[in-house]
């Protein structure tokens, strides 16, 4: 598990750097992994893929690739990673606040995930910049609270939009306390 103060110190930094309440990161690191900085989770069924080549998402797989263990051969890895392993690790919840590996990759993470993702300071950049994403650059804070903002980190924008998946938000704000971050607009 770790240090726990040196991860707190963490998290308050890298937070506030994304205009994140560190209380929130702290309730998801607590939902998502428990404070288990290598905690790691293949997900198969995930398949929000990120094209490494192009710098976009993958495109839209077929019925037979979605039920492959086996990446397609347009699937491409970075330098040194190999395509079937980049292919499952774009699947699998790394680290503390359990980014997924597509997800890193889409954010700009560039080397090994297991290496990467695991390591702390690494592992909540990728995981506040994705929260950070979804609060501010989609406005799903100002139109859905920090419940759909914890829905979008972990279901996608549509479980914002959509409302779906209640259960996270609930669990997310049961780590809180019971409250959520009183400040809308933190950044003020």
């Amino acid at each position: 598990m770790g240090n726990h103060n040196h991860l707190h110190t963490l998290v308050a930094g890298i937070a506030a750097r994304y205009r994140l309440p560190a209380s929130l990161v702290r309730a998801i690191i607590s939902v998502e992994s428990g404070w288990d900085t290598t905690a790691c989770r293949f997900e198969p069924h995930y398949r929000y893929l990120w094209d490494v080549r192009r710098g976009a998402p993958f495109r839209r797989l077929t019925a037979t690739e979605s039920a492959s263990e086996q990446a397609p051969d347009d699937f491409f890895a970075p330098r040194g990673v190999g395509r079937h392993t980049e292919w499952q690790h774009q699947q699998t919840s790394w680290g503390l606040m359990q980014i997924m590996g597509a997800v890193a990759r889409e954010h700009g993470c560039g080397v090994p995930f297991l290496t990467a993702l695991c390591e702390p300071s690494t592992g909540l950049e990728y995981g506040c910049r994705h929260l950070a994403h979804y609060a501010f650059t989609c406005r799903f804070l100002e139109r859905f609270g920090w419940p759909g903002v914890c829905r979008a980190f972990n279901g996608g924008p549509y479980a914002a939009v959509q409302n779906t998946n209640p259960e996270y938000p609930q669990k997310v704000a049961a780590a809180l306390g019971g409250a959520w971050p009183k400040e809308e607009h933190p950044w003020f």
